[in-house]
């Protein structure tokens, strides 16, 4: 009965892990920008942006995104996708 309990508490522990968000950031150039998805490329990743989404260093807003500018985007990882929470200009 105790070994079945540590299997159900190791399961547990597995699938909340799986399904958790984690925040990081990327420096590089702009590759793409997907005026119509809202969605940038950074070192071959996709960066998704939201309502939430801040620009700063010049930045102001999506449309200020430009393919072969350096830029650091914030974002974190959620259900397989990248969430863009902060672009600015890298210096």
């Amino acid at each position: 009965m105790k070994k079945l309990l540590l299997q159900a508490a190791a399961a547990a522990m597995f699938v909340s892990a799986a399904g958790a968000a984690w925040a990081d950031d990327i420096e590089g150039v702009i590759e793409r920008v997907d005026v119509s998805e809202r969605t940038l490329m950074v070192q071959g990743i996709t960066f998704h942006t939201i309502a939430s989404t801040d620009y700063d260093d010049g930045l102001k807003r999506f449309e200020d995104l430009r393919e072969g500018q350096r830029v650091e985007v914030d974002f974190t990882y959620r259900d397989g996708r990248h969430f863009a929470t902060e672009i600015e200009l890298d210096d």
